[in-house]
């Protein structure tokens, strides 16, 4: 009797559980645009998420349904929006992005059911939930057009020298190693050698960690120098101290003499890929001068070469008697070649901007990279659409035969950059602000402690990029776990928020955070499209380091929210940090901990190491699939003395970008050299001359991806359609003598259908 008791029991809270953890017991409203829905099944609740019938709902916001019996499939359609949910599956897409479901969809009562949530926010609603009344409150757009953030026309770059042709890209190839070899030759004519080949490959020492690797002297055809050092690396250490091959060859003009600090010197040498490397088939070595004693290094720099020769540069000075020469190939399993070895001594007053530079090729660069051609498909897909004007007369009939023109003269992608006290200090600063960028980032004075100190000078930057005609500002940062700045001194955050009485009251530190965000976010409510709430999390985190607490996170973006409203979107703000494992783990805390924020903001400064277009996309793509939040590049940099690959590596960089769905800006850390703490920006020299990135910026952003000679004429019903660039348009209509002409916004998720009456 105890054992059916007991079995009987257990079938109960079995099936209690089933019931309460699958479906609600209360009725479930759902109300679109006011109006009550009415379905045959009506919602339920599985696991906190409404489920309602498909047709139900895709028919009343508009979309077309498709349903596909043998796969179990339905596909919803709204303009250039796509659904797609199968029953069972926790996946879904919407367009060719796949997002992950909390609720799969399921049939109840023979009736397909789908999330309500999802499926009235993929198709550009806003749904909120009534907890009085059991209501789930959807708002369909009704507005056919987005709302204009300004009519200033900008004084944009009209003149190219490339066409407009994707095909016709700027693109900036090195020299022949025969080219190489000539220039190395005038540049040895002002200097001493005070090591060459041979006294190099003679002094070769045993090699240190022989288990990784080994070398042997190799005879060389059709080149300039006759031998060359083959290395061999067979296992990549864990530190590349590990394998290093080194000479007993030194800098030193006489052997014991030493060498001194303030002599300028160049270790030259030619270098090439047999075999292996990355996945690009690029090899990597780490060479190092230095002196013996504490290891002081006058030269630590890294070089990469392909399959073909080439000349490699890397000055040095500043460390006394640094003789011992190394190199250290554990990077990859490779086969590299190294020969023409020589340094040259140019004495203490040599100008080193004579020197040469070291031009490095990536494959992923070059313009005939698959990856380049398939990116460009997506740009054509995700950044355009169909506008259509219909006209007509002031009594509301329809005029055909109209002509129509379109004339772009705003991205709704936002392209920026940094900016500084130059933007009201200096005319020339503002002028080319304004002919290049539509968004700009206060630099330093909105940080924290910079602003407590002098929001006067903060505000007097944003105002100074407003009035240069930048439309969207961005907010950086509201919290930033950081005392001192690289200078060692500048507090980026109040140097009280890390000493008593603030570091052992708990109260007392949350009240100081939320009176800050209160306090900034008030002084420039309705100015500020977006803020950084965080910024370098993972690796500041003196805050959190005291009171070892991630939930601050959540409660710092809902106080942000709170502060600067609804239309505000919030970021997370992360260095280098993107690339390691630490990154997701916050990633994944944040959705654990359901944090309110909009965007993770990748800053993609590449100085030390360029990421190729590969690792960008495929980094955008996880985040997109894993997260789905919006993307943008905050704070691009690619300070390299090669203007050619930095021209090549800012052009892919801002492709892979553009072709992202996700992605919605690309701003630079400055603009112009000199501007901020790198000496090489992108666009301009230091007498604002165009650079080789400044015409590859200006041909992608006004002439390659922008709209132009846009004309349809009205058919019989009155419209007239183009396909063109999501941005801001002047739109004239010309008929029968008369114009008429309307500034618009033609943006991503809008029908795009303007209406124009010509008196």
């Amino acid at each position: 009797m105890k054992k059916i008791i007991s079995l009987l029991l257990v079938f109960i809270i079995a099936l209690s559980c089933i019931t309460l953890t699958s479906y609600a017991g209360e009725s479930i409203k759902v109300s679109i645009d006011g109006k009550e829905q009415s379905y045959d099944v009506m919602p339920v609740i599985v696991d906190s998420r409404t489920l309602v019938p498909m047709r139900g709902i895709f028919e009343a916001l508009g979309a077309t349904i498709l349903w596909d019996d043998a796969t179990k499939t339905v596909t919803g359609t709204k303009g250039d929006t796509k659904v797609i949910l199968q029953i069972g599956n926790r996946e879904a897409k919407v367009n060719d992005n796949i997002v992950s479901l909390d609720v799969p969809a399921t049939i109840v009562s023979d009736r397909t059911m789908v999330p309500v949530r999802f499926i009235s926010e993929s198709l550009g609603c806003k749904v909120d939930w009534d907890d009085a009344t059991k209501t789930v409150i959807i708002s369909s757009s009704k507005e056919k057009l987005a709302k204009l953030v300004s009519e200033d026309h900008r004084n944009i770059p009209t003149e190219f020298e490339k066409t407009a042709d994707m095909k016709d890209m700027h693109h900036f190839g090195g020299s022949t190693i025969e080219e190489q070899e000539k220039q190395y030759e005038l540049v040895k004519k002002d200097g001493e050698v005070v090591c060459t080949t041979e006294e190099f490959i003679d002094g070769l020492l045993k090699v240190k960690g022989e288990e990784y690797g080994s070398y042997e002297v190799v005879d060389v055809k059709d080149q300039v120098f006759k031998k060359a050092v083959r290395i061999t690396c067979n296992e990549v250490p864990n530190k590349s101290a590990d394998f290093i091959v080194k000479t007993s060859a030194t800098p030193e003009k006489n052997p014991g003499d030493g060498v001194k600090a303030e002599d300028q010197m160049i270790l030259c040498f030619r270098m090439r890929t047999v075999s292996g490397g990355d996945d690009t088939g690029n090899c990597k070595i780490q060479v190092q001068v230095e002196e013996t004693k504490e290891f002081k290094k006058a030269l630590f720099d890294f070089a990469t070469a392909g399959s073909d020769w080439q000349v490699i540069y890397m000055p040095f000075k500043g460390v006394e008697n640094a003789t011992s020469i190394g190199i250290r190939p554990g990077f990859f399993k490779q086969i590299i070649e190294i020969g023409g070895i020589e340094i040259l001594n140019f004495g203490p007053d040599y100008d080193i901007s004579k020197l040469p530079k070291t031009q490095t090729v990536y494959p992923e660069l070059e313009l005939d990279s698959k990856w380049r051609e398939d990116a460009l498909k997506r740009i054509e897909e995700i950044r355009k659409g169909d506008f259509a004007v219909v006209v007509k007369d002031k009594d509301g009939n329809v005029i055909p035969d109209a002509n129509v023109t379109f004339d772009m003269f705003e991205h709704e992608f936002q392209f920026g950059t940094s900016i500084n006290a130059s933007v009201y200090e200096n005319e020339e600063y503002a002028k080319k602000l304004n002919e290049n960028f539509n968004t700009a980032v206060v630099e330093h004075m909105m940080k924290w402690g910079p602003y407590e100190r002098n929001p006067e000078g903060a505000m007097k930057q944003f105002d100074g990029a407003v009035n240069a005609g930048i439309k969207y500002m961005r907010g950086h940062s509201l919290i930033w776990e950081l005392a001192l700045g690289s200078d060692g001194k500048t507090y980026l955050t109040p140097e009280y928020m890390f000493t008593e009485p603030v570091t052992k009251d708990r109260a007392l530190f949350d009240q100081k955070i939320k009176d800050h965000i209160y306090s900034v976010c008030k002084d420039f409510y309705g100015r500020v499209t977006e803020w950084d709430v965080v910024n370098q999390i993972v690796t500041n985190h003196e805050f959190r380091d005291v009171y070892e607490d991630d939930t601050l996170f959540k409660t710092w973006f809902e106080w942000a929210r709170d502060a600067a409203g609804d239309d505000v979107e919030l970021y997370y703000n992360e260095t280098h940090d993107v690339w390691t494992d630490e990154f997701f783990e916050y990633l994944d805390k944040f959705k654990e901990m359901d944090v309110d924020y909009d965007g993770i903001g990748i800053q993609s400064h590449y100085e030390s190491y360029q990421k190729m277009p590969s690792e960008q996309m495929a980094l955008y793509e996880r985040l997109r699939n894993d997260y789905d939040k919006r993307i943008k590049v905050t704070e691009f940099s690619c300070s390299i003395e090669d203007e050619n690959l930095q021209a090549n590596y800012l052009r892919d960089s801002m492709i892979v970008a553009f072709a992202e769905p996700n992605m919605d800006g690309f701003l630079m850390w400055g603009f112009f050299d000199g501007s901020n703490f790198e000496a090489h920006s992108p666009i301009y020299d230091t007498n604002w001359n165009l650079k080789k990135g400044g015409k590859v910026y200006q041909d992608l952003v006004y002439n390659k991806w922008w709209t132009k000679d846009a004309k349809a004429t009205t058919d019989a019903e009155g419209k007239a359609s183009v396909r063109g660039y999501y941005g801001d348009y002047d739109v004239t209509v010309e008929v029968n003598g008369k114009t008429a002409t309307k500034t618009v916004a033609f943006h991503k998720g809008y029908d795009n259908e303007l209406e124009i009456t010509v008196e």
